[in-house]
């Protein structure tokens, strides 16, 4: 198994090993190692340091590693299972990740018994069942033939990579756990125990890295991945399956081809990042030029777009060249695609002597409360997830869990729980479904009709979601505590003289995007029934939009929202509302100052996010990837 195993996917470029993280020590523990293992890790420069194998115990083998960690060294140690069998290919993301932290492999299912119908009765020798914190992706517990796992979510590959700052205190732990009754049971392995007792010590937090459609075996257990050779797994593993079922089922069999294309031919993601927004505001100039073929030609163009929108979190994935400014591109870029069909349109029906400036308001206000809600929502869940995790003796068989919990790894959904999941992965309206509700709006030639489907849509969505979140809250069910607030929810409103929340109220998290919806109110009010009027009503709340996805996304990237120095200085929402008061009841023409307040927003908002964006390019380390987004779990409403 190794890196040239064919069929290649991509150039050696798009291949290629950075050296960012890989690298260090080696230990293989449980026995002598697989024929190939060795093979399989020889890429990642790892120095094999021995563990014993004669006279073999438990005991011995931690030991042993224990003695590799606390040699002083700035450099990671890797410790797996003599048992896995596992192509180099699958293990970039662990061992040459962009970050140092420790890290052990995981893989959902289904596992199959290599042994088929006649299984050893001997215990161990499989992939050990695991429980990740959704939140954190932290493990948070691990099952032995000695120990129980309660609500397991996935399996332990049978890797682990410790951080080079982390070396010292896990030499600690393991010398602790060969002395442990747990080192004397039957059938334990060594590094299920290791990984146990690193987890229970609390101290050295423990990521998981999955590995998906991947094809892993260890022992008498393999979890098949997908056909085709590594690398084709690794290209169907960078494309992201959790986005929506039209993306899934659609859009993402088209983007995975249109990748291969690019990896082998240099394609960067934040080039294909800026391709991806040149086809979409080509779609909504074709759709304000407003004969029935350009509007064919649009919805083509603006699914096209949507592809190309896929393909650059993909590179960013099968390459690993993360960057917050790359997620921060493209979220914005869809952003400014989705605004800009809706003011084509909205242009479009008031040149046919219909104004739907309203309608399209409307639209753009539930756009932005719902992802501003969406994020409010998700921070405040970490926040509340973010408790410390308590140390458990290593030789208690229990996790703490609740009695009665489940100690098996849930199987995959199938049937009615499939179709369940799907229905409401819909109704939550993900980027690719509200694409295909505006393309069909587009080939059916109606402005009233893309808006009012898109309006209906999104507020179909939005009453799905409160109705969760409400129903949870007031029933107490969201495990809400008032000393765990969110420390972003400051961030997230825009007010220059009233108080700030302190996230310490159970519904604090609605407030960001209800301020939205105030100053969206105000702006229909000041605008009255102008057309024109409401049109730089659109372009005023299109700035303040953009700002709230710009602020949404930094925080999320770099940790660091608006200066409260800009919020000042563009009025807060409170000030900006006075503003249209002032402008709706003393003005005779509000057109001319709601555009002029749009204009000195976007200058205002584009100046400040430019010099921000900056400074995260100066400060970012050397070997820090600048050219896309990570992972999906960054990505709350986009398809990248």
């Amino acid at each position: 198994m190794r890196l040239d195993e064919r069929p290649l996917v991509g150039d050696a470029r798009a291949r290629a090993v950075h050296g960012r993280s890989s690298g260090g020590d080696l230990v293989v523990v449980g026995g002598a190692p697989a024929s190939d293992l060795l093979e399989s890790l020889e890429p990642f420069g790892l120095a094999r340091r021995s563990a014993p194998v004669d006279a073999h115990s438990v005991a011995s083998d931690l030991l042993a590693t224990a003695d590799v960690a606390a040699t002083a060294s700035d450099v990671p140690l890797v410790v797996v299972s003599h048992d896995v069998r596992i192509s180099p290919v699958a293990l970039l993301d662990l061992l040459d990740g962009p970050r140092d932290v420790t890290s052990t492999a995981v893989l959902d299912g289904p596992v199959t018994d290599l042994r088929g119908d006649a299984p050893d009765v001997a215990p161990g020798g499989g992939f050990p069942p695991v429980r990740v914190d959704p939140v954190s992706r932290r493990v948070t517990s691990l099952g032995t033939v000695r120990h129980v796992v309660s609500g397991p979510t996935t399996y332990a590959a049978g890797i682990l990579r410790v951080a080079a700052a982390d070396r010292v205190r896990v030499a600690e732990v393991l010398r602790a756990a060969a002395t442990s009754e747990s080192a004397r049971a039957p059938g334990i392995q060594a590094f299920d125990l290791a990984v146990l007792a690193v987890v229970r010590d609390a101290v050295v937090p423990v990521a998981a890295t999955p590995l998906t459609h991947v094809t892993v075996e260890r022992g008498h257990e393999q979890r098949p991945g997908v056909v085709g050779s590594a690398w084709q797994q690794r290209l169907r593993a960078a494309s992201r399956g959790n986005d929506g079922v039209f993306s899934t089922h659609a859009i993402r069999p088209l983007s995975r081809r249109l990748t291969a294309y690019g990896l082998g031919r240099g394609w960067t993601p934040n080039v294909v990042t800026f391709v991806s927004l040149l086809l979409g505001l080509a779609a909504c100039a074709l759709a304000a030029v407003d004969t029935r073929w350009t509007w064919v030609l649009a919805a083509v163009l603006l699914q096209a777009s949507l592809v190309v929108d896929c393909v650059d979190g993909e590179l960013a994935r099968f390459t690993r060249r993360y960057s917050p400014l790359g997620g921060w591109l493209d979220a914005v870029s869809d952003r400014i695609k989705e605004f800009t069909l809706v003011a084509a349109v909205a242009w479009v029906a008031v040149r046919r002597g219909d104004d739907l400036w309203w309608l399209a308001i409307v639209v753009l206000t539930l756009l932005a409360v719902r992802h501003a809600e969406d994020f409010a929502y998700a921070t405040r869940h970490r926040a509340l997830s973010a408790r410390p995790v308590v140390p458990r003796a290593l030789d208690v068989p229990g996790d703490g869990g609740a009695q009665g919990a489940r100690t098996d790894v849930p199987a995959a959904p199938t049937g009615r729980a499939r179709l369940v999941r799907d229905v409401k992965q819909v109704l939550h309206l993900p980027i690719a479904e509200r694409y295909l509700v505006m393309s069909v709006g587009l080939l059916l030639y109606s402005p009233a009709l893309l808006l009012w489907a898109l309006g209906v849509a999104s507020a179909i969505a939005f009453a799905w979601t409160q109705v969760g979140r409400l129903g949870k809250a007031l029933t107490g069910r969201d495990h809400f505590r008032a000393d765990h607030p969110d420390p972003t929810l400051p961030h997230l409103v825009d007010l220059a003289v009233v108080p700030r929340p302190t996230g310490r109220g159970r519904l604090a998290w609605q407030l960001p995007g209800l301020l939205v919806a105030v100053e969206a109110a105000a702006l229909l009010l000041a605008a009255g029934g102008d057309p024109v009027a409401r049109a730089a009503a659109y372009a005023w709340l299109a700035a303040v939009c953009w700002h709230v996805y710009d602020n949404v996304y930094r925080l999320r990237e770099t940790g660091r929202g608006t200066p409260h120095a800009l919020v000042r200085a563009t009025l807060g929402v409170e000030g900006r509302v006075v503003v249209l008061a002032i402008i709706g009841g003393f003005t005779d023409r509000p057109a001319v100052p709601l555009l002029v307040g749009a204009v000195l927003l976007i200058v205002a908002y584009a100046a400040e996010s430019g010099r921000a964006w900056r400074a995260v390019i100066g400060s970012a380390p050397s070997g820090a990837a600048t050219d896309a987004a990570a992972d999906g779990s960054t990505r709350q409403d986009g398809s990248s």
